[in-house]
């Protein structure tokens, strides 16, 4: 995936970050049908402070090397 400047290299991964998050709620809204939707948000927001690569600093996996 070298094609397209970097905006557009940024623009298409941000897309794809927002895309994942959409695909999580609608999971979490199968999961848990009676759930509110402040309480799917509050689901959704946990998950994205707690996945792996998350600030919270304790990330699984090794960097990437790609840009050493």
């Amino acid at each position: 995936m070298t094609e397209g400047t970097p905006a557009q290299r940024l623009r298409l991964a941000l897309e794809m970050s927002e895309f994942g998050v959409q695909i999580y709620r609608t999971r979490m809204r199968r999961t848990y049908p009676g759930a509110s939707a402040s309480e799917i948000e509050g689901m959704v927001h946990s998950w994205l402070l707690s996945r792996p690569g998350a600030p919270s600093g304790d990330a699984v996996g090794h960097p990437s090397q790609r840009f050493a």
